[in-house]
């Protein structure tokens, strides 16, 4: 099964993830989480999660000197590059948060993410709203991923739904 969860900036994305994982904690799960760094209540990067072991590193930050911009932020191409490879592990399910214009520039990452589609394991990853990437595009283009639009509204639906697919 291989699911992408979109939605507006700050709908639950990752929110959505994090309980799919604490649901599903029997089920051996790979993959990538993205969360916020903050300093006094401020945003200043973020981070890089191996889920199947919780190493972190940083995918972007105001104070990283080097790397792609992205708005205030330059992209961690060395974390991004590393923490790409949790994607391929051996597991039931693969998670991907996110496919977003972050970690799109680095190459090793949009091959992880194409490897993971590909596959026959089982994938959900997230994937920015309005995303033009060409990868973004391909992978909304197959024919065996299921979309879900994820908002405030029907956040906890989706959740349900999801988890039926997974536990049934």
């Amino acid at each position: 099964m291989k699911l992408l969860i979109t939605g507006l900036p700050g709908c639950g994305k990752t929110t959505l993830c994090r309980k799919i994982i604490q649901a599903l904690k029997d089920k051996k799960i790979g993959g990538i989480l993205s969360e916020e760094i903050r300093e006094g209540g401020e945003r200043k990067g973020f981070r890089i999660v191996d889920i199947k072991t919780g190493a972190e590193g940083i995918l972007a930050h105001v104070a990283q000197r080097e790397g792609p911009r992205v708005g205030k932020y330059r992209v961690n191409l060395g974390d991004v590059d590393k923490f790409s490879g949790a994607m391929e592990e051996d597991c039931d399910l693969v998670i991907i948060d996110e496919v977003g214009p972050m970690e799109l520039h680095s190459e090793r990452f949009i091959k992880a993410v194409r490897a993971a589609f590909e596959s026959g394991r089982n994938v959900i990853a997230t994937i920015h709203y309005t995303s033009k990437h060409p990868l973004v595009q391909e992978l909304k283009r197959r024919k065996d991923v299921i979309i879900y639009e994820l908002s405030e509204a029907n956040r906890n639906k989706v959740l349900e739904e999801i988890l039926r697919r997974f536990q049934g």
